[in-house]
């Protein structure tokens, strides 16, 4: 998460705070982006005292304890900001990565479900709802929210790999395929694409090209494809087998 964005997505809002904790604030957003998070929660701390109803204070706290695995007071900060404003949807999208984060899936679907009802052309929302469901095993869930996130944005990368992803999971083997080829026309360095397709031809017993495939992912640094590589791409390999 980039604290900069946050704070000027909402610097306009900071009016209705004390100067001195817009200061802080502003302090704090330096040190995050100088990586000092520990400085910067320390700093926030400072605000909120000022200010216990700062909802961007706590938020921006938050986003400084993911950053240096301090999950569970992150996901209390967004708590937190939601207690002062139960429709404040940054704090909805936050909470629901934050949980992903400890594998919590059910409670950030249904953070995400709170988000799409106040933003419901978030794209990113049914994107990272769709992954929680297919942590859940919930396929089709999973494949409705990647849908919706592909007709809000036709060139959201990642909703393609992931729709592709999830379609190799159900054994949807030649949409997959597709799903992959257009994020690899959208991005030609999306590295987990290639991993994909790579995968999703060979289990079609495509073993040269998706060997080539597997090649390409590990050129542009996906390290874990030498697996594969060493499993299906030597000579006599076994042939492959459905995922489980």
């Amino acid at each position: 998460m980039k604290f900069f964005s946050i704070l000027t997505l909402l610097l306009c809002t900071l009016g209705a705070f004390s100067q001195s904790s817009q200061e802080l604030m502003l302090k704090a957003n330096l040190m995050h982006e100088q990586e000092d998070y520990q400085g910067a929660i320390n700093t926030l701390n400072q605000a909120i005292q000022l200010d216990p109803m700062n909802k961007h204070a706590f938020i921006f706290r938050g986003d400084s304890k993911v950053e240096i695995g301090e999950i569970q007071g992150a996901i209390d900060d967004y708590s937190k900001a939601l207690e002062i404003d139960h429709r404040f949807a940054i704090a909805y999208y936050y909470r629901g990565n934050a949980r992903m984060m400890i594998q919590d899936f059910e409670g950030a679907v249904s953070d995400y479900n709170e988000l799409v009802k106040i933003a419901p052309q978030f794209a990113m929302a049914y994107n990272n709802r769709g992954l929680a469901k297919g942590h859940l095993k919930d396929y089709k869930g999973a494949i409705s929210d990647f849908n919706r996130a592909i007709t809000i944005d036709s060139r959201f990368v990642m909703a393609y790999v992931n729709r592709g992803r999830t379609r190799v999971d159900v054994y949807d083997l030649q949409g997959a395929v597709v799903d992959l080829n257009q994020a690899i026309v959208i991005d030609p360095t999306n590295s987990e694409a290639y991993y994909y397709r790579g995968l999703s031809k060979i289990l079609q017993g495509l073993k040269k090209n998706g060997c080539l495939d597997l090649n390409k992912a590990l050129e542009l640094g996906r390290v874990e494809t030498q697996f594969l590589i060493r499993e299906f791409c030597k000579e006599n390999a076994p042939p492959p087998t459905r995922r489980r």
